[in-house]
């Protein structure tokens, strides 16, 4: 690799002001193979560009890259730690291209997934995370999103593996084992958005109403499971298309469930990357539905890749926009009972976090999810209410026309609400965008509208009150039909009052036949009387994972003379994508002595082998979780847990390494982990050294 000397990089104009201000990078073609071998990428790049100042050198981002230059450039290309330099006396108005192979170990924002895992059941995958973590770190780009490019790549991949990408697949090729997917946009996007899958998938094509192709895909092993994860997926694309009344922006939407995801989903141009959690069957989806991440995410596609931001400081016009629209579709599938109280949640969340002195500015650099998500789609909901639905509607239109592939600030969108308003706005925007408190009375008003909300709030108002002088509106909450939300109140309003009054209320609650209001007892209810044994044994048949799980567990503490009833009732049960059920059923019958005791050996090793690297990270952290409580671990439990303290998903990483902080504080655990750390890996040692 040639390294550019310090000096010249001292030197460079470039260092005085943005590098956007003075070129403009057009196209970006590339072929990128991904080696599954070596964990390498290894590409070509032909990127052009137009000089809008006389400048000496322009840069793409690329961290730690090995690049060879091609002998037809004309310009000089030398490389730093984390760009690309192309040198040479550019002048203003002129176009320019470079040519270029690199390679590269990808340390962020490309993920091999499952490679040096044995389990057959879990395929290995390849996928990508640009947003926060830097396409440069696989693919040279450029980190500003306020540079917009045409992207061309081509990915030459092992021939088993399916390959989703940004834009259209124009063409593939196979020859000795590879074959290359060639896949093209047709316009301006930022690189963060550049993303790509790879992985045992398999696809179902639909159109939506005006003719946009709509794919999505699942991995093979989950084929059965399409049309509960993905379910009015159709409808979800043309209702939201309508709302925002203005054309998808792009050439087809793709949307693919990836393990180990770093978030819920992510929005790369046409490519909806999203976590497997929400892969469901028929019973899983009653608890996990994808449709506000699936609009979340298409929402993205308008607000966020269509119009960007100019930097983080006005993040809420992406995410504050995605979450806007994501709740207003919700609105359309679920009804508005639905939408006015997660509505009427986030807003005692906001509350709470204002009134702790912990609120936020909307229009800030570093704010929260809570802020850029809920607060901003609080800040347009009240501005819609603010200027009337026409004008919000006539505004956002006009905002998405006049910035399309550009980039914008909060002051841009605001000119053209204040444009089609006919008059200032500056109360509004110094409440909501520039004030750290939350408007919890503005907001309290507008939910109040709702009678749902007044009746809720009137039933939330008795939760101090003694059961004995409210156990008539606790009934009329239950009278049938019975509403999620009331119901759900009425019987956590239940628990610890007097058996005696609550035993015929929790007994009408069971009768509802409601799946949240039966969830909300499996949830409260974990001291169970002998009363209600036989309606809450109904529990462990209904069709909710998370009802089963609880319900089991209280069950089987509760009763331990029907513990192998239980255990025979819910063996077959695995759960959710975590296992949740499963590994629970199995500590349990480790747990039961007399039940099957000639299997606990092989109970104990299915349970203990759900800890390995194959494994995705929420089924290993239930596993590492319930071999604690049993305080039993085996020494390849331990060196699972010493990988997991690297993991690239953040809250396992941070979960490893507080159960490692734990074990190390027990006499019995460290011994063993002292005795292991010698033949850990150079960075596991000095990982262990520094913290122990």
């Amino acid at each position: 690799m040639i390294k550019i000397i310090v000096f010249l990089l001292l030197t460079s104009s470039l260092l005085f002001g943005q590098q956007t201000e003075k070129v403009d990078f057009l196209e970006l073609n590339a072929t990128v193979t991904i080696d599954t071998l070596n964990f390498e990428v290894k590409g070509q790049v032909e990127v052009s560009f137009k000089i809008l100042k006389d400048i000496d050198s322009v840069y793409l981002d690329a961290v730690d890259m090995r690049i060879k230059p091609s002998e037809s450039n004309t310009l000089k290309i030398v490389t730093t730690d984390d760009k690309i330099w192309m040198t040479s006396n550019f002048k203003k108005d002129k176009s320019y291209s470079a040519t270029f192979s690199y390679e590269c170990e990808p340390k962020q924002a490309l993920y091999f997934v499952g490679f040096n895992s044995t389990l057959k059941a879990y395929p290995s995958q390849v996928w990508t995370q640009g947003q926060g973590k830097y396409t440069s770190h696989w693919l040279p780009s450029l980190d500003d999103m306020n540079d917009k490019v045409i992207f061309s790549i081509t990915y030459e991949a092992p021939e088993n593996y399916e390959v989703i990408a940004n834009g259209n697949l124009n063409k593939t090729r196979s020859r000795l084992n590879h074959k290359s997917w060639h896949y093209e946009m047709q316009k301006l996007m930022s690189s963060y958005l550049v993303g790509f899958v790879m992985g045992d998938f398999r696809r179902t094509s639909a159109k939506s109403k005006k003719g946009i192709p709509l794919q999505i895909y699942l991995e093979t092993r989950h084929l059965d499971k399409m049309d509960y994860t993905y379910k009015d997926h159709v409808e979800i694309f043309n209702s939201l298309e309508n709302k925002i009344n203005i054309n998808y922006p792009w050439q087809n939407f793709k949307q693919v469930p990836v393990r180990d995801f770093l978030y819920a989903g992510m929005e790369n141009t046409t490519l909806n990357t999203f976590s497997e959690e929400f892969v469901v069957d028929s019973i899983g989806a009653n608890d996990r539905s994808f449709v506000n991440v699936q609009a979340h995410e298409l929402a993205h596609q308008w607000f966020g890749n269509l119009v960007t931001e100019t930097s983080s400081k006005h993040h809420w016009l992406h995410e504050g926009f995605a979450t806007y629209y994501a709740l207003e579709v919700e609105k359309e599938v679920f009804g508005e009972e639905y939408y006015y109280f997660k509505l009427f949640k986030t807003a005692e969340e906001l509350k709470a976090k204002s009134d702790s002195g912990k609120g936020q500015v909307l229009v800030s650099v570093g704010g929260s999810s809570l802020t850029y998500y809920e607060k901003g789609a609080w800040a347009l909901i009240i501005l819609k209410n603010t200027v009337g639905e026409a004008v919000f509607q006539k505004a956002i239109e006009s905002y998405l026309n006049k910035y399309a592939y550009k980039n914008v600030t909060t002051e841009d969108f605001m000119t053209e609400v204040e444009f089609h308003y006919g008059r200032p706005l500056t109360n509004f925007k110094e409440r909501w965008l520039n004030q750290k408190a939350f408007q919890s009375k503005e907001t309290l008003m507008l939910l109040k509208k709702q009678k749902f909300i007044q009746n809720y709030l009137k039933l939330a108002a008795f939760r101090e009150t003694r059961l004995n002088l409210k156990t008539d509106r606790i009934s009329d909450a239950l009278d049938f039909p019975v509403n999620d939300y009331l119901g759900q109140e009425a019987v956590h309003q239940l628990n610890g009052g007097d058996f005696d009054l609550s035993i015929p209320l929790y007994k009408k609650a069971f009768k509802t036949n409601n799946l949240y209001v039966r969830q909300a007892i499996a949830n409260s209810l974990t001291s169970i009387p002998s009363e209600l044994k036989a309606d809450y044994e109904s529990l462990l048949k209904d069709d909710s994972y998370a009802t089963v799980e609880k319900a089991l567990f209280n069950l089987w503490r509760a009763f331990p003379e029907d513990r192998h009833t239980y255990l025979e009732a819910t063996k077959a049960s695995v759960g959710f994508q975590n296992k949740n059920i499963k590994l629970l059923w199995l500590t349990l019958n480790l747990a039961t002595p007399d039940y099957q005791p000639d299997k606990k050996l092989s109970v104990y090793g299915e349970l203990s082998e759900h800890t390995q690297a194959g494994y995705p990270y929420q089924v290993r952290e239930n596993a590492f979780g319930y071999l604690y409580q049993i305080d039993t671990f085996s020494k390849e439990n331990y060196k699972d847990l010493m990988e997991g303290v690297f993991h690239p998903v953040w809250q396992f990483k941070k979960f490893c390494r507080e159960l490692m902080d734990t074990l190390m504080n027990s006499e019995k655990h460290s011994k063993v982990l002292n005795k292991l750390a010698q033949n850990f890996s150079i960075r596991e040692k000095t990982f262990f050294n520094n913290r122990y």
